[in-house]
């Protein structure tokens, strides 16, 4: 379910969605240049990430709307879709049904961006909302955080071709946005903090340039009901 976001002209027109439905409300943007009209009500973006591991296959709702296309899975994501500011509903059904299996109310601000985590276990109807500050990197470079999403992982640190590049993060902390080289085929490695404890992997990648990333890393150091620890990787925006 990972999608290709087409090319950005300043930072408008965040990508292709082939995961949403016809809605028309629900095309991507980045800023406020995109949302001019003739509404006093603002609009948001935000996109959503399955990181519970436990979560059946789901449908998501925003504001009664379905917005995926196929089902949700985890590891999975969203990327970002518009939606009016404010209070949104925000829920999981069981793919196909209209059971219910998780949701929250979560306010946006109007031109504001934002990422939306499930996370933990699906009974535990826990999230992390995050304000997303998604700038073009440097003219070559890359951009990528580390999002620990593990409940019991403690501080971890991300690390790329050896390099420390984000320190110390514990469950629900976000880094910002770090500067990164491009490569053709490089290893990202989550780790225990301070340590070559290697907690999740994420072989093979191709860091573009122009190219804005998040890793997150989800499951449980425990290993509990054998939902294990892995790093996944998304791409944000493409300039």
């Amino acid at each position: 379910m990972n999608l290709n976001l087409t090319k950005i002209k300043g930072v408008c027109q965040l990508g292709a969605v082939p995961l949403l439905t016809g809605i028309a409300c629900l095309m991507a943007v980045l800023t406020s240049s995109c949302n001019k009209g003739s509404s006093t009500v603002g609009t948001s973006t935000i996109s959503v990430v399955a990181a519970s591991p436990d979560a059946p296959s789901a449908d998501l709702y925003i504001n009664g709307n379905i917005v995926n296309a196929t089902p949700l899975v985890y590891g999975s994501f969203i990327s970002y879709i518009s939606t009016t500011s404010g209070a949104n509903r925000v829920r999981l059904n069981y793919t196909g049904t209209t059971t219910q299996m998780a949701k929250d109310t979560v306010n946006l601000a109007s031109n504001k961006s934002y990422t939306f985590f499930f996370s933990n276990l699906i009974a535990k109807n826990d999230y992390l909302l995050v304000t997303d500050t998604v700038v073009a990197p440097p003219t070559g470079k890359a951009s990528i955080r580390l999002v620990n999403m593990s409940p019991d992982a403690q501080g971890v640190d991300l690390v790329i071709g050896g390099q420390v590049i984000v320190s110390n993060k514990s469950y629900k902390q976000v880094s910002s946005f770090k500067t990164i080289n491009v490569s053709d085929n490089d290893t990202l490695k989550i780790v225990q903090t301070g340590t070559n404890n290697v907690l999740g992997v994420v072989n093979a990648v191709t860091v573009q340039s122009a190219v804005v990333y998040t890793v997150w890393l989800g499951g449980f150091a425990s290993g509990i009901n054998g939902y294990n620890l892995h790093a996944y990787l998304m791409r944000n925006a493409i300039f």
